[in-house]
């Protein structure tokens, strides 16, 4: 570090990382540093140059409730093509002892089916245009709905607790009696399980776990059994008499069906232990940690999770968006009251792990990408109070509470933690989407954490002179081209050996996009003495 004063930029290179330390000491570069991992990441997503951005807010699908202390415990999107050229569209749900459906142009839901075991964990699939609906509770038959008719699923079936579709059969399994037995139907009729080309494998049966899981990806169905030992196997073959199974891995498996995801040329999944692996990875390195694509917070997720609730975890991918949703339960609750965000685009541009985030402003009971009005598909977000949110929402609000971001970079020693700097100003780059107040704190080594209040983002009003009708330019498509520097001199500054910054705002409706932050810093001399 130079004696003289300085002024460092200080890029984001990485997202939320608890398990690299809460230090970063290389020194600046020509004034540079680029800061490879941030201690917190709550209420975010990134820019495609790492920049944090505060999280989309969310609006209320249903306008009344289905139960003001109801858990919506599942969500699909089913589609039923027909004949005729006019498909035609269903929100379906689990709430309570009811299945219920909704159109997405108005959200009113009606009940197709009750009497259903409360709490039970419920999966879905779509084949030969039915909707195919279980869950894990034994006393409760699969069912079948064709948008008209709710009924018991036809054709003698097994009673599953998930099903999937793969080979143009209906696979199942989740029994009870048959806890290691993977069923299929006839081909092409999901409503046939009896017939001469139905059948069921046996997948190590009494090896201590149980099949949790089923997903269909590069021509071959893939069964995960847990939640204990672990093993992942792989179905290969198109009918009865080719069909043939191969252990893929042992170790490692699904936390349940819903915790299993689709990813680019891959496929993620939860463990019930809570990290998060794909069989790319896997195959490529095998269970060890490294290959995880939740390595770098897998400390956390580790020591924060209530494990016990694995069967309840919900995962959603938001293909446009380069995200997956992964609604967890932290230790000490009994619901999803977080959502975990992970942004995959940054594999693809050569990092070795997605970005994460951690979205505490609200959890998912339940989740699923629903194709919204204008062919958009939408995170939608079951709740405990009886309302299905729609997120990606402009508004950054959610339930009319605002959602405030919070970004805290590591310590950083610009080089050397023996050499005594002081810092004199600060500043916060930004695309600025309002004129709202924000806050940037510091902490400098084991003192008590300074702040200062007074910058705005300095967005204006500049288009149009009618109040009713006026544009804000800095959060319309022309805003998007503004970058502005918002500085504060320190009269509180400070000698420090180590220092790190944080950011939020929480003012409700209010959006902020970070895009690095600056500092004037000045060397000084060495000192050992204990800070």
């Amino acid at each position: 570090m130079q004696t003289k004063m300085q002024w460092i930029k200080h890029l984001f290179g990485g997202g939320w990382a608890t398990d690299f330390g809460p230090s970063f000491n290389a020194p600046p570069n020509n004034g540079l540093m680029v800061m490879p991992f941030l201690m917190d990441a709550e209420n975010i997503i990134y820019e495609m140059d790492g920049g944090p951005h505060c999280m989309p807010g969310t609006t209320k699908f249903n306008s009344t409730t289905l139960g003001a202390s109801s858990s919506i415990k599942g969500i699909y999107d089913y589609w039923r093509q027909g004949t005729v050229g006019s498909p035609t569209q269903r929100v379906v749900a689990h709430v309570d002892t009811r299945v219920v459906a909704a159109q997405t142009s108005d959200g009113i839901f009606s009940n197709i089916g009750t009497g259903f075991v409360s709490g039970a964990v419920p999966a879905y699939s779509t084949f030969d245009d039915l909707l195919i609906l279980s869950n894990d509770a034994s006393a409760d038959v699969p069912k079948s709905w064709d948008q008209t008719t709710f009924q018991s699923l036809a054709g003698s079936p097994p009673n599953f607790s998930f099903s999937c579709t793969h080979k143009n059969r209906s696979w199942a399994a989740g029994v009870v009696s048959a806890p290691s037995r993977l069923y299929y139907s006839v081909n092409l009729d999901p409503e046939d399980w009896t017939g001469g080309t139905s059948g069921s494998i046996d997948i190590d049966p009494s090896d201590g776990d149980a099949i949790v899981g089923l997903a269909s990806f590069k021509d071959e169905l893939w069964v995960f059994k847990g939640p204990y030992k672990g093993s992942i196997h792989r179905i290969s073959g198109s009918s009865a008499s080719d069909f043939s199974r191969k252990v893929f891995v042992r170790g490692i498996t699904a936390a349940y069906q819903n915790a299993i995801f689709p990813l680019p040329n891959d496929l993620g999944f939860i463990t019930p232990h809570g990290t998060v692996h794909s069989l790319v990875a896997t195959q490529n390195y095998g269970d060890y940690e490294q290959a995880t694509l939740s390595f770098p917070i897998n400390r956390t997720l580790k020591s924060d999770i209530a494990k016990s609730y694995y069967k309840h975890w919900w995962a959603a991918t938001d293909a446009l968006n380069g995200q997956v949703l992964l609604g967890i339960t932290p230790s000490g609750q009994t619901r999803n009251t977080r959502i975990l965000m992970m942004d995959y685009r940054f594999t693809a541009l050569g990092e070795p792990y997605p970005r994460w985030a951690q979205w505490k402003t609200f959890g998912a009971d339940a989740l699923a990408m629903i194709v919204d009005t204008g062919n958009a598909p939408t995170p939608f977000i079951g709740l405990n109070d009886g309302y299905i949110y729609k997120g990606n929402q402009a508004n950054r609000t959610h339930n009319g509470s605002a959602i405030t971001p919070l970004i805290t970079t590591p310590f950083m020693t610009y080089g050397t933690n023996e050499v005594m700097k002081t810092v004199y100003a600060v500043g916060v780059e930004l695309a600025p989407k309002n004129a709202n107040a924000f806050t940037i704190k510091w902490l400098r080594d084991g003192q008590a954490v300074q702040s200062d209040t007074g910058l705005t983002q300095g967005g204006s009003d500049v288009l149009g002179p009618w109040t009713a009708n006026q544009f804000t330019l800095d959060t319309s498509t022309l805003g998007g081209t503004r970058f502005v520097t918002r500085y504060r001199e320190l009269e509180e500054g400070g000698e420090f050996r180590s220092i790190r910054y944080q950011i939020t705002q929480s003012t409700n409706y209010s959006d902020i996009e970070v895009h690095g932050l600056v500092a004037a810093i000045e060397g000084g001399g060495i000192s050992t003495e204990n800070a």
